[in-house]
């Protein structure tokens, strides 16, 4: 890996799964106990992992929209009002672009990687099953014949509202 490239989140993980080497522990059990595996938690995960790079990326727009504005109107076009200047600055290097890269969109970035680390991470655990076993591929390749396009995941409210208001 180059000095710009920064290492994957899960890089070790989907090694060890490519190469057949990942394992488990779920815990107690007795020896023995069987794991049952179906496809349809993978093929959630993968929507779900769509869904949330999509997200990820709306809200990367929105960051970038305010990185871009011109016009704030809080003053930044009066030269007696050198804070609103100060203010929109910080604003504009808190959405995109900062020095130390501690900005929304790069965060973002790291986030989107870590899901990407994660969707490969299953695919490679899903591909290790198909591999094995004739009718978790079956119903995989179905289910994934079938899956509607994903779409971006919703944000919750930024105030939850309590049942019954």
């Amino acid at each position: 890996m180059s000095e710009d490239t920064p290492p994957r989140p899960l890089g070790d993980l989907l090694t060890e799964a490519r190469e057949g080497r990942l394992s488990v522990n779920l815990g107690a059990g007795a020896p023995g106990d069987a794991i049952r595996v179906n496809a349809e938690e993978f093929v959630y995960m993968e929507r779900d992992c769509e869904g949330f790079k999509l997200l990820i990326q709306e809200l990367q727009r929105v960051a970038e929209e305010i990185w871009k504005r011109e016009r704030w109107d809080i003053g930044e076009g009066n030269e007696d009002l050198h804070s609103a200047n100060t203010l929109v600055g910080r604003f504009r290097r808190k959405a995109k672009e900062s020095e130390d890269g501690n900005d929304v969109f790069a965060i973002l970035e790291q986030h989107y990687q870590i899901v990407v680390d994660i969707q490969e991470l299953h695919r490679a655990v899903a591909q290790r099953y198909m591999e094995t076993d004739d009718a978790f591929a079956a119903r995989y390749n179905e289910l994934m014949a079938g899956a509607p396009p994903s779409v971006p995941l919703q944000l919750p409210p930024a105030f939850p509202i309590p049942p019954g208001v």
